[in-house]
């Protein structure tokens, strides 16, 4: 077996055509939603194949990740709008599954409505594999949650441009963030009423997220203490203040 660098260090290997990953008391829940994604031709995720334990195994999604944000290689228009069909393709494809599923659904985060379907939760580039410069699959399907598709489309703006204050590291200019910010929404097919909608629904899922992240570390859960130590947190609310900050920009960048 060959232990897998990102995400949970230490915890995640593969072995051969598989990937072994800690389940959660999610887990059967994001099972029957990736069957649903197969029963609807969406090729993009991992095929469930069992939970043992407090392991799941699902099969390895061939592909290059990026960990760094700055990274030019995420940043390519071909890379763009591959990213944002691909997360068109798995929206759409998401499409039936609350309705269709009979079983007790739990979810790690907390369900924001509308719930229109499922999203994925952290579409980010180190959760996308790529292959000849172009995004062809998605993993980590723990954060996936009934939510509206802007909740996803926000964070996969916020993820890809990225929206983060330049004076952090590895970050660039606001012109270039917002170039990518307008390439991903056009490939992604976002109407204007999303685009208008788009700058305060990224300060909700950031503001969401960090509540969830200090509720969870207060409950002790390490790796939320760990990354609230770390400052993670105090980011994501540099961030909304940073987005907000730059709405009038964006918006018209957008629309």
């Amino acid at each position: 077996m060959k232990l897998l660098e990102g995400g949970r260090t230490g915890q995640i290997w593969r072995d051969g055509d598989t990937v072994i990953r800690p389940s959660g008391a999610w887990t059967p829940t994001v099972h029957r939603f990736l069957r649903h994604l197969r029963s609807r031709g969406f090729p993009g995720a991992p095929d469930p194949i069992e939970i043992t334990g407090n392991q799941e195994v699902v099969s390895y999604i061939t592909g290059r990740v990026c960990e760094d944000l700055s990274d030019q290689f995420v940043g390519s228009e071909r890379m763009l709008l591959s990213a944002a069909r691909l997360l068109r393709d798995f929206h759409s494809a998401s499409q039936g599954f609350l309705d269709s599923d009979r079983e007790i659904q739990t979810w790690m985060l907390p369900p924001q409505e509308p719930c229109e379907i499922i999203c994925h939760g952290d579409y980010a580039p180190y959760n996308v594999a790529t292959a000849d410069h172009e995004a062809v699959g998605i993993i980590d399907f723990d954060t996936a949650h009934p939510a509206p598709r802007l909740w996803d489309l926000a964070y996969s703006v916020y993820r890809w441009a990225p929206l983060s204050d330049p004076a952090n590291p590895n970050v660039f200019g606001l012109d270039e963030q917002l170039r990518r910010a307008e390439i991903f929404c056009t490939a992604y097919g976002a109407t204007g009423e999303d685009r208008l909608q788009l700058p305060e629904m990224i300060c909700r899922r950031l503001q969401a997220l960090v509540d969830f992240m200090q509720a969870s570390a207060a409950a002790g859960d390490e790796t939320f203490v760990e990354d609230v130590n770390a400052g993670d947190a105090r980011l994501y609310l540099s961030d909304i203040d940073y987005v907000r900050n730059h709405r009038d920009r964006l918006l018209k960048a957008l629309c």
